[in-house]
C-alpha cells in the first residue's frame, strides 16, 4: 500500500525577481523557443541546467531588445558576459534532498514542462505553479492526471 505525504511543501506561488528579468512570455511564448535550448540538459541528465550566460548572448550579441526595459536587462546579461560571469539565478522550484527528480526521464516518456511548471509560456516572471508535494507527484505516477500518465510509484521510485 502506498502512503503518501501531501503536508504543504510549499513554495507554490513563490517567484523570486531575478537577476536578469528574463521574460518567458518572449521567449517560450511569442518566439516559441522550445525550454531545450536555454535549459540544455533537461533530457539528458537528471538536472534541467539553468541557463548559461553564454546560450543567452547567443542571440543577444545579436538581437539588442525592442523595448528600453529589455535593452536595460541585455545590459545587465552583457556585464556579467563581459566579467565572465555566470548569471546568478535563482532556483525557484527545489525539492527536498531526498526527493529525486530525474528530468531525463520526464522529459524523454514525453512529459511535457507545463505538466510540472505551469503554463510557463505566459509568465512574465516565473513562479512555482505547483505544489510539487509528493502526493501532486503521486497523481501522475498512478494516472489521475490530465493527460493520464502512468510510471513506477514505489518509494525507491524517487527516493533513492
Amino acid at each position: 500500500m502506498l502512503s503518501a505525504y501531501s503536508g504543504a511543501s510549499s513554495s507554490q506561488g513563490w517567484g523570486p525577481e531575478q537577476p536578469v528579468r528574463f521574460p518567458h512570455t518572449v521567449h517560450a511564448g511569442t518566439l516559441k523557443m522550445n525550454c531545450l535550448y536555454c535549459h540544455y540538459s533537461a533530457n539528458k541528465s537528471p538536472d534541467p541546467g539553468l541557463p548559461a550566460v553564454g546560450t543567452c548572448m547567443g542571440c543577444h550579441n545579436i538581437v539588442p531588445g525592442t523595448t528600453d526595459a529589455g535593452k536595460a536587462e541585455i545590459k545587465k546579461l552583457a556585464g556579467f558576459w563581459n566579467n565572465k560571469q555566470p548569471v546568478p539565478w535563482i532556483r525557484i522550484h527545489k525539492l527536498p534532498e531526498y526527493v529525486h527528480f530525474p528530468h531525463m526521464r520526464h522529459v524523454n516518456a514525453g512529459v511535457q514542462c507545463q505538466t510540472c511548471h505551469g503554463q510557463i509560456q505566459n509568465m512574465q516572471q516565473v513562479y512555482q505553479a505547483n505544489s510539487l508535494n509528493m502526493g501532486w507527484c503521486v497523481n501522475c505516477h498512478i494516472g489521475q492526471s490530465n493527460p493520464p500518465l502512468k510510471a513506477r510509484y514505489d518509494c525507491s521510485t524517487c527516493h533513492y
